[in-house]
């Protein structure tokens, strides 16, 4: 329940006209009722629960009182507490909301409860049991190389409100005794931890999320050293928005490439994700109706006419992934996939109608079920007397547009001179026909840190409003050194092109992480759009160059690349400002694998 005003702690609503019969303690018989407290504060400890009483008062000729409150029904927001005869609890939660007593003949009143969440945790090992005298018997020190900082939650990021538990970390800077302060208007915990790094149960963090849901959460750190404990010294603060959105019975299907495995990851779960498919198996879409998967194999030496695609479908039955096409035995030779969407053509998920790039970089229809080419009309996408190829289709939501990367000739996995393109699909008469391509992104963009000019993955958002698209300043997976050195990052623009923007806070400033394969949340939500994308950026000390294993150092990789979570706000799609935020790193995966190319659908379980 949103938040209401202070300002008038209690509501008097008068009776409507008519009889006031009976004694003088009817409720008829008063003009207004008042709840006492009219402003309630209370301490919920996390894990705990509270309890504030009430008395509810008629009030006649403007001043005489009476107490009826066993004439009255009182209500709290269900997700507060509720009532035993006058008396709430709280647990769960804090923050603040308003107390209804209902007592007949149309009088009501209301009251402000303010539920302030508290606590005290120590976490791990190691922390010795007298962990918060330590710190309140410290002084401040200003030793820079003795102060902590936070390297996880990332600041000014924006998080769903369902996101698991987050792991705050920060540099140890020669303490080994911390505490983290997690702090919003209606929330002050303590956390206590031997080591740089503090995660709370998931109860204890959803309480908190829950109570900071529209408003800032804020991580300081402050260390000391146990053998020396005069002198603390803090952090400055981090600080993100956690949103009122949700992301519920979601699924984001990932390549952990290091271990030739597709994941799936349900969002908002505290189990480990799943194997989809093991087998090398790479580059793959996900239906919009999560019940099939398209993917590219390396079949033999992985040389160019070796890559091949695969279908998979999901057996409702069985609750298994099934090999439709199998990419080893088939020898579709090509890369990229999509689906047409459940509804166009077809009218449901009984049939389906998949895209892919051929080896060469052309397009074609197949059945995703039994491997069987569609004739169309797929040509068109190479367009001009170059013949540019064309890859990396997506299909938009509503099935009448499909986007993709218009590149150099015969380029159908790696490119150079990428443009972003669009073309109208329909279908009648069992004939499926592709209108004439559109160039939406195809000039330079010059940003500070160089000119961009090879653009690729584009990726339509859910309402079929925005695409997202990958930039690069040359070839995307140069073999010149690293894979970072073309300096990938995400933008935004329209279907039709109208205006082009940076997603600078995603992207982390104007610095490489190389980042690649973006794809929206399957739903709209009221503040955002949500984006998952893979870099290679640093998950606080968990992922660095120095903690990534060989295997994940692979194809100029220089560290294991994640997939993080990233918002756009929707009131800033004017293409005038930056309407990203800095990202969330996606809970679950291992933070030592490299995990590539997420898609995000619904989760075939559900189906």
């Amino acid at each position: 329940m949103r938040p209401r005003s202070l300002v008038v702690a209690v509501v008097v609503i008068t009776a409507a006209c008519g009889s006031r019969g009976g004694g003088d303690d009817e409720p008829s018989m008063y003009e207004s009722i008042e709840i006492e407290p009219a402003l309630a504060t209370l301490s919920l400890p996390l894990g705990g629960s509270a309890t504030q009483a009430y008395t509810v008062y008629g009030v006649a000729n403007g001043y005489a009182k009476q107490d009826i409150t066993a004439r009255c029904s009182l209500a709290i927001d269900a997700a507060f507490g509720t009532f035993t005869d006058a008396t709430v609890t709280v647990q769960g939660r804090g923050g603040k909301t308003p107390i209804i007593a209902a007592c007949g003949d149309g009088l009501a009143g209301q009251a402000q409860l303010v539920v302030n969440l508290t606590g005290s945790v120590t976490v791990g090992t190691g922390a010795p049991a007298n962990s918060a005298e330590l710190f309140t018997a410290a002084i401040a020190g200003t030793d820079a190389t003795r102060t902590p900082m936070i390297e996880y939650p990332i600041d000014r990021a924006v998080s769903p409100r369902n996101i698991p538990p987050v792991e705050t970390q920060w540099s140890a800077a020669g303490n080994d005794l911390y505490h983290l302060r997690i702090a919003s208007g209606f929330i002050a915990v303590d956390v206590y931890s031997a080591t740089p790094e503090a995660m709370l149960s998931a109860d204890a963090w959803h309480a908190i999320a829950e109570t900071a849901a529209g408003d800032n959460l804020t991580f300081t750190v402050e260390g000391l050293l146990q053998a020396d404990p005069a002198t603390k010294f803090a952090s400055t603060s981090t600080t993100i928005k956690m949103s009122t959105d949700t992301i519920d019975q979601t699924a984001i299907y990932y390549w952990a490439s290091d271990q030739g495995n597709v994941m799936s990851q349900t969002f908002g779960a505290v189990t480990p994700p799943s194997v989809v498919k093991d087998n090398c198996t790479s580059c793959h879409s996900v239906s919009r109706a999560g019940t099939r998967v398209g993917y590219s194999r390396c079949v033999g030496d992985c040389s160019s006419p070796n890559v091949r695609v695969g279908f998979l479908k999901f057996d409702p039955a069985t609750k298994l992934w099934n090999e439709a096409v199998d990419a080893s035995t088939v020898g579709i030779n090509g890369s990229y996939t999509t689906f047409a969407p459940v509804g166009n053509p077809f009218p449901d998920d009984t049939q389906a109608l998949a895209m892919l790039t051929l080896a060469g970089g052309t397009l074609a229809l197949y059945d995703p079920d039994t491997g069987t080419p569609i004739a169309s009309n797929l040509t068109v996408a190479n367009f001009d007397d170059a013949a540019r190829s064309a890859l990396m289709p997506d299909w938009s939501p509503d099935g009448n547009t499909v986007v993709y990367t218009s590149a150099s000739p015969g380029q159908w996995i790696d490119l150079t001179d990428g443009k972003i393109a669009t073309m109208s699909y329909s279908y009648a008469g069992g004939v499926h026909t592709f209108g004439t391509p559109q160039l939406i992104v195809s000039d330079p963009i010059a940003l500070s840190n160089g000119t961009y000019n090879n653009f690729f993955f584009p990726s339509f958002s859910p309402d079929n409003n925005l695409v997202v698209f990958n930039a690069a300043r040359a070839q995307w997976r140069s073999t010149e050194t690293y894979a970072r050195d073309p300096g990938q990052r995400l933008m935004l623009t329209t279907p039709t092109g109208a205006w082009k923007q940076d997603l600078t806070a995603a992207n982390g400033g104007f610095v490489d992480s190389d980042i690649t394969w973006a794809h929206w949340a399957p739903s709209v939500s009221s503040e955002y759009y949500w984006i998952v994308f893979s870099s290679e950026r640093d998950y606080g000390h968990r992922t660095t160059q120095a903690t990534s294993p060989a295997a994940c150092k692979q194809n100029k990789v220089q560290q294991c690349k994640q997939i993080w979570l990233t918002a756009i706000a929707r009131n800033k799609l004017d293409g005038t400002v930056d309407p990203s935020a800095p990202p969330m790193w996606l809970p679950g995966q291992d933070p030592l694998a490299n995990n590539i190319s997420p898609y995000w659908s619904r989760p075939a379980l559900i189906q």
